[in-house]
């Protein structure tokens, strides 16, 4: 099951997957907190507590295997160098997706006990950076996705996607996401 669908625009802004990493630990490394009067719900509830002027971000979180996952609205910490060092350290991995369909390329990084290993743009990966950037690139080359320059092809971009969830055996079923309940924690400026 590939985690493609993320690709699709505007359904998810960004995700975090952490290996070994329990839910509410996640979102506690992503420096949100339960809140006390809400604690489970949909997509749709977590962008109307953006409405709240204190809260800064919501994360939904979950697990599946050995992987748990946090998905962000507002201001998201995944993608930040702070959160994924947070969200991987102790020994931990860290993924996260940054989609960005309004401005590509989605952003794809991978940190590894609190140290950048290995980014890159979705469509764009022929340019990587982190201490191990090629890590990769065999599984690309594989795939038939190197070596290529810029592309924006999202045929490209899915088979991409198909490579990291094959290389790190990460899974995120799009019902679950989208139509699903989830538990619910909240980043507000207070914390």
């Amino acid at each position: 099951m590939s985690i493609g669908w993320l690709l699709e625009p505007y359904v998810v802004d960004c995700v975090t997957f952490a290996r070994h990493v329990e839910p509410a630990a996640l979102a506690s490394r992503l420096g949100a907190a339960p809140r006390p009067d809400v604690s489970w719900g949909s997509a749709q509830d977590a962008a109307d507590m953006l409405a709240d002027p204190e809260i800064l971000a919501v994360a939904r979180v979950g697990r599946l295997g050995d992987w748990s996952f946090a998905v962000e609205y507002g201001d998201a910490a995944g993608p930040t160098e702070w959160g994924l060092r947070a969200a991987s350290g102790g020994g931990g991995e860290a993924v996260n997706f940054l989609l960005t369909p309004w401005h590509p390329p989605s952003m794809f990084a991978y940190y590894s006990d609190g140290v950048h290993m290995c980014s890159f743009g979705i469509g764009e990966e022929g340019w990587r950076w982190g201490t191990a950037p090629d890590l990769l690139v065999p599984d690309l080359n594989r795939a038939g996705v190197l070596p290529v320059g810029p592309q924006r092809d999202p045929r490209g971009a899915r088979l991409s996607m198909s490579v990291i969830t094959a290389h790190f055996g990460l899974r995120l079923p799009r019902r679950d996401i989208v139509d699903g309940g989830l538990p619910l924690y909240v980043r507000s400026r207070l914390r």
